[in-house]
């Protein structure tokens, strides 16, 4: 089995338009997937949680500034991950397109862990 990163994308201020009960709503829907994808002995996600507001971009700018982060003009930026463990992309693929962040304009890129970055 392989491991993927989901990196979770919606934008910047996705949440600031939900009612506080649309908030506990949709993350309740988080909670939901997440135990579906862990139950019946098949733990599938190895760890996950949300990304706090905030943050440091450094970048090798003509200036070589750190940045206040994520970008501020940005449109997307990455509110959470999961990792999970999958056969292969396409189940990985198939794991994400349970993702809650799809129902509301998000998107999840999927990568696969390089778990031996010596090997190639």
């Amino acid at each position: 089995m392989a491991k993927y990163m989901l990196l979770l994308r919606g934008g910047n201020d996705e949440w600031a338009n939900f009612t506080p009960e649309q908030a506990q709503e949709i993350m309740q829907k988080y909670y939901t997937w997440s135990s579906e994808l862990n139950g019946d002995g098949k733990g599938k996600v190895l760890e996950g949680d949300a990304l706090r507001e905030g943050g440091r971009v450094l970048s090798v700018a003509a200036d070589r500034s750190i940045v206040d982060g994520p970008y501020a003009e940005t449109k997307e930026s990455i509110g959470g991950y999961y990792v999970i463990e999958a056969a292969g992309i396409d189940e990985a693929v198939e794991i994400s397109r349970g993702c809650p962040t799809l129902l509301h304009g998000g998107a999840v890129e999927i990568r696969e862990v390089n778990e031996n970055p010596m090997a190639g």
